[in-house]
């Protein structure tokens, strides 16, 4: 019988940081994200680019596969990034996805397996292995929100369970959206000027109680600032819900997402095709609210992710 050798190539923290890596600057810094961080390797039968804010928690990482012999674009592999089958898109020279890093993942080495039988004819499988960078995500314990009382009481009526239910059922089919990926281009900020209020899985207190993990980030706007989209895409929900306000999805294909909440007005509907910029709404604090703001929120194959790491991506577009 013969086994399937696998081999592994492992990044360290410090070699991300020297020989394998080049940084270079984001489209629209914001602070702290100046820079990305650029994998490359190249194989006797492809090149292969990992570009990702960073290699950290609740992280994008996008990547791009480019055969040496165009034959190749025609043939099928697989990929598969932490045990999971990945979503690839051919654009005309290379193909191309995004993986997400849980902000939840306990840590340990991530793994990237490719499968194919023309680029390993004897193996059939490559594996590569990158290390976890540390993550620390802010705990702010001496500062109390206040938001209205409906939503922190555990005592709410019966018709209020019945809207929280369905609710949930409408976030789920959405996020539930399969579809082929809907952009070529990279990722624009939701509103024409940027300022973060508060950043992705900051836990705070409300009313004196532990909070979940912020699951977005709050960019600060007047109430009826124009928000955008920040990419390509279809509306698979747009209205009411009880804790996000006013609340738009976005399926942008391959199980990415991005999400707007507490608007003030919604400018779209469920089917609507959106293109990058176009306004979908307007900033308010409707929902669970503390002031007026956009949150912005982004899931990639079903995995919550820092909506900021697919801003900054530089090397969607293929190079011509």
């Amino acid at each position: 019988m013969r086994l399937s050798i696998i081999v592994i190539f492992l990044f360290s923290a410090v070699q991300l940081i020297s020989a394998d890596v080049k940084k270079k600057a984001s489209k629209k810094p914001t602070p702290k994200e100046n820079s990305n961080y650029f994998v490359k390797k190249e194989e006797k039968n492809f090149s292969l680019l990992l570009e990702a804010r960073r290699f950290g928690r609740g992280d994008v990482i996008f990547f791009r596969l480019t055969p040496k012999d165009q034959k190749w674009i025609h043939e099928s592999f697989k990929v598969v990034w932490m045990g999971k089958d990945v979503y690839l898109t051919k654009q005309e020279k290379s193909f191309i996805a995004f993986f997400p890093i849980s902000p939840d993942f306990p840590g340990g080495p991530m793994t990237l397996d490719i499968h194919s039988k023309i680029f390993f004819v004897k193996r059939g499988t490559k594996t590569y292995q990158i290390d976890l960078e540390p993550t620390k995500f802010q705990v702010i314990k001496n500062r109390t929100l206040k938001v209205e009382n409906k939503f922190v009481s555990e005592e709410l009526s019966q018709e209020t369970l019945d809207f929280i239910k369905k609710c949930k059922e409408a976030k789920e089919q959405a996020f539930g959206s399969v579809s082929k990926l809907q952009f070529a281009t990279n990722f624009n900020y939701p509103l024409d000027e940027t300022f973060i209020t508060s950043r992705f899985y900051v836990r705070r207190d409300y009313n004196g109680k532990k909070g979940r993990p912020h699951g977005g980030v709050d960019f600060r706007g007047k109430v009826g600032t124009p928000i955008k989209a920040i990419q390509d895409g279809t509306v698979v929900l747009a209205q009411p819900m009880y804790y996000e306000g006013n609340f738009t999805i976005i399926d942008h294909g391959n199980k990415i997402f991005t999400f707007y909440m507490h608007q003030e007005k919604i400018d779209v509907k469920v089917g609507d095709k959106v293109k990058k910029g176009q306004v979908i709404g307007t900033v308010g604090s409707t929902g669970m609210s503390t002031g007026p703001h956009l949150h912005l929120g982004a899931k990639v194959a079903d995995t919550l992710v820092d909506p900021l790491s697919l801003l900054v991506l530089t090397s969607i577009a293929e190079a011509k």
